[in-house]
């Protein structure tokens, strides 16, 4: 059974139409709120918790997203996109508010992390299926390019801004920001407009099915790409900071020059990524990681960091855009929400690994030998996209019966 398809719903949404720019701005919101609470283990730690277990703590999140990810793809099926979003959303500001009350470490503490993570996965599964349905698939690419430069925005923004809350104003002040990024989301997605409800055909609603994706070895062979480059991704943001102590410097020159050039790529190539191709760019951006990766050790304690810096913020601006639009290429009508929810829960599980089993290597070897190894697993993933069965959506031939 092929499972690749249309929206369903045709070209319904235009990439400089309201719905979609407000989409964008809850893009920013939702995923400052998520970064403002990046800084939540400098007050794990004052409240006498190990490494240990502000680990645990702090990958709660991670595991409610990837473990409920399966279900939310299931209720945008039933329910639709915007409810389903609207509810990650009411949830993730729910869970902003719950940290005010936490003070000290227990069993309310990881309850509070697994809600925000379970609204944070119903955001995901919502807004990427709308994303994968609405926008035509010519420009997928442009569509997750603009959806990616959102999200890294506030990502790159959130936690500077939160350690001047910090200072001044206390971990009550990181909540209420927090807080009120969730609650002007909400009016966001209020004020863009756009709802799709349940997908039908013929008048007969579908089911949400998962199998179907399971049996297409393109789409596995791309879920094995995906959580290579979410894993790679990951390794950084969680190590880097060691490394450059190691050398005697800060990470943030590095993550301003990455971070700047990952959005300039995602603002500029998605048409061109739609017009040659995003099998062609996956091919052409891993390799950019993967040098990255494996300069760091050598370059990041002197000038020269400005250079694995440009590869690894190039590569990502790539493979981000590239790998989604290809996942939302899988499905017809419902079954989009299967793909792209599948697809999301296998990004987030990459972020999961890039914190553990790294820092178990990095632990058994050493924080050279991790970046050295890491860069390998971005060269394995360039294996991956050039002798696998991936192909561009125009490019997939259905299997045979």
């Amino acid at each position: 059974m092929d499972t690749r398809g249309g929206s369903g719903n045709g070209a319904l949404l235009g990439l400089r139409d309201r719905p979609f720019l407000f989409l964008n701005v809850s893009y920013f919101l939702v995923f400052s709120n998520i970064s403002l609470f990046y800084l939540y283990p400098l007050v794990l730690e004052g409240m006498g918790g190990t490494p240990e277990i502000i680990g645990w703590i702090m990958g709660s999140f991670s595991v409610a997203t990837v473990i409920t990810r399966p279900l939310m793809g299931k209720l945008v099926g039933s329910r639709g996109e915007s409810p389903v979003m609207w509810m990650g959303i009411a949830v993730v500001l729910l869970a902003s508010t719950g940290y005010l009350l936490l003070e000290r470490i227990g069993f309310p503490v990881f309850l509070v992390r697994l809600v925000h993570g379970i609204g944070y996965s119903a955001f995901i599964s919502g807004s990427f299926s709308l994303v994968a349905r609405a926008v035509s698939p010519e420009k997928q690419g442009q569509a997750y390019g603009l959806v990616g430069a959102s999200i890294m925005g506030g990502t790159a923004i959130a936690p500077p801004v939160g350690e001047v809350l910090l200072r001044h104003g206390g971990f009550a002040a990181l909540c209420l920001a927090a807080s009120a990024c969730a609650l002007v989301a909400c009016l966001a997605v209020l004020m863009g407009g756009l709802k799709l409800g349940p997908g039908s055909s013929n008048g007969v609603r579908e089911k949400v099915r998962y199998v179907p994706l399971l049996k297409d070895l393109s789409f596995l062979f791309l879920m094995v790409s995906t959580l290579l480059f979410a894993h790679c991704q990951s390794t950084l943001a969680n190590f880097l900071a060691l490394i450059s102590a190691q050398n005697g410097v800060g990470a943030g020159r590095f993550f301003f020059v990455a971070f700047c050039v990952a959005i300039l790529a995602l603002l500029t190539m998605g048409k061109i990524m739609d017009r040659f191709g995003k099998c062609r760019f996956l091919k052409f951006a891993y390799p950019l990681l993967a040098l990255g990766l494996l300069l760091v050790p050598g370059l990041v304690g002197s000038w020269p960091y400005v250079l694995p810096a440009f590869l690894f913020g190039a590569g990502i601006g790539l493979l981000f855009p590239a790998h989604n639009a290809l996942a939302a290429g899988y499905g017809a009508g419902r079954q989009k929400a299967a793909a792209m929810s599948f697809f999301t829960s296998i990004y987030d599980t990459g972020f999961i690994t890039g914190a553990v089993f790294s820092g178990w290597v990095a632990q058994s070897w050493s924080l050279k030998g991790l970046f050295m190894f890491t860069g390998c697993i971005a060269l394995g993933g360039l294996l991956i996209v050039l002798f696998s069965p991936i192909r561009d959506p125009e490019n997939h031939k259905p299997p045979r019966r």
